[in-house]
């Protein structure tokens, strides 16, 4: 019964997570595996979902690269084995073979929100004793990079903000050890994000070659590399029928003195084959920044205005310097540069001249407010003019969808809102149940688990760093940066009192129109904080930045957001905000809840 229990269960998996996949393994592999061993292991929704990897190169006979499909599940990567024990952010998996168990230790490295790396031993290694398998987790190297072709849920993937924005000219270089010269010496070729910021367009000129004279290439995120350079990872639209690898990956670095940037790729999918660093590689790239077409009307330069003192400095993915603001809008592909010519501080409204790296401009009202000490707030007007009105900050915006931005080096930390531990039922799953928790000794630091009501089996684990906390039509928003992806998360909720609260989930930029009584999870408190200190009283809903225990000087960029495409408009995209999160990790509890139920009836 459990041979026959476990064998379906991996077809389930297969059949939730990938509708299509193929995933090669050897015909003795888990067999008579119990998976019930695992309970507690699992990996993180962020990590879930559908990958391939590169299996072989070109040979000489010059065939395609050939690629193979990885599934991740919420406990298992079925072709490697199931989670049997985490250490760290080390995992060991184990499979089975014949009549006897194979450990191995992986490391899963996650670059960007589609790419991953693998650190492991030959794959053809494996140990029978788990004492020997963790002790080879201090001899792994990386064995192969993972593209994502399917989000958790079957859900497509989406991609992220090319690292290299704008427009450029550039020189070509094919080093692949032919006597034929392969290049383009002249920067007459063209390079550029636009107007989707989330795809690099190559158009090939004056070059030696004929073919391939247009190129488009998805971008799928970046990554710190070596000596200050950048790794990128691209998907080659036209490379299936036209023979060369769909999955790229690169160095780049920018060289602000010689105002250049260096860019080379790999000769395969992989992040070393024929790539020594920026500038030495299979194929290598000179880009030179085309100067600005549209030069500053005289207006902006005679009419210069300030944003508030309390703004300046480095935000998320803004930076605020007198009156100029740069912002990235990882959700709508762009990125712009906001000068302020006329600014009111007591209503937070700007006419702003805005600029985008495809040189789109206008005219627009820009409306910012400070929340706590380390966020704020910004929201954009639907108006545009092509010249300056005084009139278009006139009328507020009707429903206004805010952009939230956490300060980059803090000088104090804010508290969170909640002190002790409150624990209470997820509405929507059935015996599952959420536990909320704060520190005494470091207030900024509030922790979240979900776990099996009945048995306290741990599902999910999270630490959060609070960096900010405002209170608005009744409801207390808390702007987040969580510990395990240094990606920013927002929660609305309500303190009734002492011992009750609601919490619900509002995704990376604070959605507003969320009633956390009516959609949250109630809480009851279950007792004091963590640490030698008693639980002090509720943090008011202004909150008192005070000295933080532990200071954060640096918060890491956040690399994973989810993104909308917009038709070549020169403002950001605000009306589509990530809810991914949120989802990602709803459908995660739903996938355990499934298995959970499919090993009560085994």
């Amino acid at each position: 019964m459990k041979l026959k229990g476990t064998l379906m269960l991996l077809i389930i998996a297969n059949a939730v997570y990938s509708q299509n996949a193929t995933v090669i393994t050897s015909d003795d592999a888990l067999q008579g595996y119990d998976p019930l061993f695992m309970v507690g292991c699992y990996f993180p929704a962020e990590f879930q979902g559908e990958f391939v990897t590169q299996v072989s190169g070109k040979d000489t006979s010059n065939e395609p690269i050939q690629y193979s499909t990885i599934n991740i599940t919420f406990n298992a990567v079925p072709v490697w084995g199931y989670c049997h024990r985490r250490v760290g952010d080390n995992v060991l998996l184990m499979d089975r073979y014949g009549d006897g168990d194979c450990i191995r230790c992986f490391r899963l490295s996650r670059r960007s929100r589609n790419v991953i790396e693998v650190f492991s031993e030959d794959l053809n290694r494996c140990y029978t004793s788990e004492a020997t398998a963790l002790a080879s987790c201090d001899k792994l190297n990386s064995t192969s990079i993972l593209y994502r072709t399917r989000e958790i849920g079957n859900v497509p993937i989406r991609n992220e903000y090319c690292p290299i924005t704008g427009q450029y000219h550039f020189t070509y270089n094919l080093n692949n050890g032919s006597d034929k010269t392969i290049e383009c010496n002249s920067f007459s070729s063209s390079f550029n994000n636009c107007p989707d910021g989330s795809i690099l367009r190559l158009h090939f000129n004056r070059c030696t070659f004929e073919s391939y004279t247009n190129l488009t290439f998805n971008c799928l995120g970046n990554w710190p590399g070596p000596n200050g350079s950048t790794y990128f990872a691209l998907m080659d639209n036209s490379a299936t029928y036209e023979g060369r690898p769909q999955y790229r990956c690169g160095l780049f670095h920018v060289d602000n003195k010689k105002g250049k940037t260096y860019m080379a790729l790999s000769s395969d999918s992989s992040c070393t084959q024929d790539l020594d660093n920026s500038t030495s590689g299979y194929e290598t790239l000179i880009l030179s920044k085309v100067p600005n077409q549209k030069k500053m009307p005289n207006y902006v330069k005679t009419h210069v205005a300030t944003f508030p003192k309390w703004a300046q400095g480095l935000w998320e993915e803004s930076l605020i310097v007198n009156g100029t603001m740069t912002f990235t809008d990882l959700n709508g592909y762009n990125s712009y540069t906001f000068i302020t010519v006329d600014s009111n501080e007591e209503t937070g409204r700007y006419i702003v001249y805005s600029k985008n790296q495809c040189e789109q401009a206008a005219y627009v009202c820009l409306m910012m407010r400070q929340r706590s000490e380390n966020v704020l707030e910004f929201a954009i007007g639907v108006l545009l003019s092509p010249v300056y009105k005084s009139s278009l900050c006139d009328n507020p915006l009707d429903k206004p969808v805010w952009m939230t931005q956490a300060r980059v080096e803090r000088a104090v930390e804010s508290p969170c809102p909640i002190t002790g531990e409150y624990m209470g039922m997820i509405t929507d799953l059935s015996g599952m149940c959420a536990e909320l928790s704060s520190n005494c000794n470091t207030r900024e630091i509030m922790y979240f688990k979900v776990t099996d009501c009945e048995s306290g089996e741990l599902y999910e684990e999270r630490a959060y760093l609070c960096l900010g906390q405002w209170e608005e039509k009744g409801v207390m928003y808390t702007y987040t940066m969580r510990n395990d992806t240094s990606t920013n998360e927002c929660f609305v909720g309500l303190i009734v009192n002492d011992e009750e609260i609601y919490i619900k989930e509002a995704g990376d930029h604070c959605m507003r129109n969320i009633d956390p009584k009516k959609e949250g999870m109630r809480l009851y408190k279950k007792g004091q904080c963590y640490g030698n200190s008693p639980s002090p009283a509720p943090t008011p809903m202004k909150p008192i930045p005070h000295n933080p225990i532990m200071r954060i000087a640096t918060t890491p960029r956040s690399k994973i957001s989810g993104t909308t495409n917009i038709s070549g408009n020169n403002i950001p995209s605000f009306a589509s905000h990530k809810v991914t999160a949120s989802y990602s990790f709803m459908l995660f509890i739903m996938v355990i809840m499934f298995f959970k139920n499919i090993y009560t009836c085994i």
